[in-house]
């Protein structure tokens, strides 16, 4: 293998030397080669850029390029990143602004990028997309809000488990799905039942064995604090 070669293949240095050009479609392409290697298999070659922070630094002002598709390139280029090497909390303020594009997958993928921070606070602009117009938009963070929430106080946890349970009902049955692993991480146990019963109207074979995966789960998660329960009782 000639190596020099094999480098020169994941070698930035055009792609950012694009993503300062002023022509859009210029543009464009450099944050498309950035979002595929970012997305892409890892090697010794593209994580030495991927998780430099120069390279954090020249992506930070492009999440308010003049041009959307440029944005949501990056979005999702921002999320590989901050998921992979550093939770860069300067990417935060953007994302956020980001979620009020009128292009569905830019709050796809700015949400995404939000859901790899731990700040409580965010629920305040996460829970409002479960009610997004956007199917994917509700299905995407239905999937992903679990993540952080599992680690946010009582009562943050409580807002994801209403909005959750709304979700059950949503018209689009991989939202419903989503909503029922969702309260695997946030559910109380008087939810349980209510999860099943809203098997009967969830179609497709994949979907079905998705939700009632969610219902297994639910119910060892609440059998195991019956059992350490019972077992209290028994000892007093």
């Amino acid at each position: 293998m000639d190596l020099a070669r094999y480098a020169a293949k994941y070698d930035p240095t055009e792609a950012f030397a694009q993503l300062s050009d002023p022509d859009p479609a210029v543009r464009l392409v450099g944050a498309k080669w950035v979002a595929k290697h970012a997305h892409g298999e890892v090697n010794r070659f593209t994580e030495v850029w991927l998780k430099d922070v120069a390279t954090t630094d020249r992506l930070l002002p492009l999440l308010a390029d003049p041009d959307p598709l440029v944005v949501e390139q990056l979005a999702g280029a921002a999320n590989m990143i901050v998921a992979r090497y550093r939770k860069d909390d300067r990417f935060v303020a953007p994302a956020v602004a980001l979620l009020r594009s009128a292009r569905p997958n830019t709050r796809v993928r700015a949400a995404m990028l939000l859901t790899n921070f731990d700040d409580p606070a965010l629920a305040d602009v996460l829970l409002p997309l479960l009610t997004d117009p956007d199917k994917t938009v509700r299905a995407v963070v239905a999937a992903e809000v679990g993540r952080p929430a599992a680690g946010w106080p009582p009562g943050h946890q409580e807002r994801v488990r209403r909005a959750a349970l709304d979700r059950l009902g949503d018209r689009v049955v991989e939202v419903r799905c989503n909503a029922a692993s969702l309260l695997v991480v946030v559910g109380q146990a008087g939810d349980v039942a209510v999860v099943k019963a809203g098997l009967k109207e969830v179609k497709g074979v994949n979907y079905r064995q998705d939700y009632r995966e969610s219902i297994k789960l639910l119910d060892a998660r609440f059998a195991v604090g019956k059992r350490a329960a019972s077992g209290a009782d028994a000892a007093g």
